[in-house]
């Protein structure tokens, strides 16, 4: 028997890899398949090949996602860059400057530094404000009713059902778009506040469009640069 293929068996029985031995001494995974295709191996043997089988896998998939991360972020990247050029032409769109300002203000902007969560989200109680962000989200977004979903937060003084009803009027979202009620309490208030300023609670409008998340911030971007 060929000395190189005396190896091969050795180093298989040892719990070696096909891809180990075909480093080790040069020899092609299709010769290995020929010469080891009858060669029984010990229990340590195939455990010690099983975990490098899942040690190999759990690379593969460790280097899968990184690179994803990587592309998702160039993406984003690339989405933002060009809503910041994007920005010169729509200025003289009043919507367009009143719904950008707002969110800018009141929006959520965390997943653009750091945070995982990176999702349109517009919080408010006031009536008038979230009436004009549904507006914009609506003509200058283009984002379809059955992609907005509506969370009302409130607190203990609040009559959930009538309030539900109240900003599903406001906002035309058939109240099944409306995710969990949160009931909360200030922790600045320790509970001494009533929450009559609040009859209706605070709702967020929420979208989760990855895209649209990132050409909003850089539409904020934009007009950062032209104040």
């Amino acid at each position: 028997m060929r000395k190189d293929k005396l190896q091969v068996i050795e180093l298989r029985k040892q719990g070696l890899s096909y891809n180990e031995i075909s480093r080790k001494l040069s020899v092609p995974k299709s010769t290995l398949s020929c010469w080891l295709s009858d060669i029984e191996l010990s229990q340590k043997a195939k455990d010690r090949i099983s975990a490098r089988v899942h040690e190999g896998s759990i690379a593969g998939l460790l280097k899968r996602n990184k690179n994803q991360t990587i592309l998702a972020q160039k993406r984003a990247n690339e989405i933002r860059r060009l809503a910041k050029i994007e920005t010169l032409g729509l200025l003289s769109n009043k919507l367009f400057l009143t719904g950008i300002s707002l969110y800018w203000a009141e929006g959520y902007k965390k997943g653009a530094y750091g945070s995982k969560w990176k999702a349109v989200d517009f919080a408010n109680s006031d009536p008038d404000l979230v009436r004009i962000m549904m507006k914009f989200f609506r003509k200058v977004c283009r984002v379809e009713d059955n992609k907005i979903k509506i969370q009302l937060i409130a607190h203990k003084n609040v009559n959930i059902k009538k309030a539900i009803r109240f900003w599903s009027n406001l906002t035309k979202i058939p109240e099944n778009q409306f995710i969990k009620t949160c009931c909360a309490v200030s922790i600045y208030s320790k509970g001494k506040r009533n929450g009559n300023s609040l009859t209706h609670g605070t709702v967020h409008i929420r979208i989760n469009n990855v895209k649209l998340f990132f050409r909003i911030i850089g539409w904020i971007d934009g007009l950062k640069l032209k104040i």
